[in-house]
């Protein structure tokens, strides 16, 4: 069944997770190539690097909701960054504590990616828009429509990688899911299932009706521009796209 998101009979998590299932990039050419094997790893290699560019601003934007939020979102906040920073385990049994990124960087040198050419990556415009996207709405948007936006896209890793990443590692790649070289997809598979059911169940909790419909722009632009994010990595290195510049640039 579709659920329809401007119902408003339908309950505002199903619509926002609507939202998010509609811009899924599992759904993406780029991972859709990746799934049938045909997409070169240093091209994953490449959306790593974007990734770890984009967590440089979208981390340190937790902080301004710890800054604002109730203490439940806060502890659920401090326990997502202690996860991140390798200080914690996710709650679930076999887990032990990971700095991701070090598992990024572990990942993008097997894809052909120095760490110097990884923090030397210059982000792409959907990526800064993604980004600055993430760090305003985490400032200034109402509590529970910020919450909504978090899980539009830490939810979206779950499916990412358990449908997509980690089979295709296994099928063409070489890459067990318990192999540490790709430990950060393996990771998040679980980890953002953690996360996101706790930002949907913290969204519902906080979110005013009226601001069910700020709360669903804010995630349909977020998950639009991870969609584009994406797409700028696929027009240039699997189409070989060259950007647009004006003369002598």
């Amino acid at each position: 069944m579709t659920v329809q998101i401007h119902n408003l009979n339908t309950p505002i998590t199903e619509r926002i997770i609507a939202v998010r299932d509609k811009w899924h990039t599992k759904n993406h050419p780029l991972f859709q190539a990746m799934k049938a094997g045909s997409l070169d790893l240093r091209v994953i290699g490449i959306y790593m690097a974007q990734h770890m560019k984009f967590v440089e601003y979208a981390l340190p934007s937790f902080g301004l909701m710890i800054w604002r939020a109730p203490a439940d979102v806060r502890l659920a906040v401090i326990e997502n960054l202690a996860e991140e920073a390798g200080l914690a385990a996710i709650p679930r049994p076999g887990h032990e504590p990971h700095d991701h990124m070090d598992m990024i960087f572990r990942f993008c040198a097997a894809a052909g990616l120095s760490k110097d050419e990884v923090l030397a990556t210059r982000r792409t415009p959907a990526w800064w828009a993604r980004a600055l996207h993430y760090a305003h709405v985490t400032r200034d948007e109402p509590l529970g429509a910020a919450l909504a936006m978090q899980a539009t896209q830490e939810g979206q890793q779950v499916a990412l990688n358990k449908e997509i990443t980690l089979p295709a590692f296994a099928a063409h790649y070489g890459y067990q899911p318990d192999d540490p070289t790709i430990g950060f997809f393996a990771e998040h598979a679980e980890a953002d299932e953690e996360h996101s059911a706790r930002q949907i169940t913290l969204c519902e909790k906080y979110l005013e009706p009226g601001d069910y419909a700020r709360a669903l722009e804010v995630c349909e632009v977020a998950c639009r521009l991870r969609w584009e994010s994406i797409s700028d990595i696929w027009r240039a290195e699997v189409l070989g796209e060259a950007p647009i510049l004006p003369a002598g640039v």
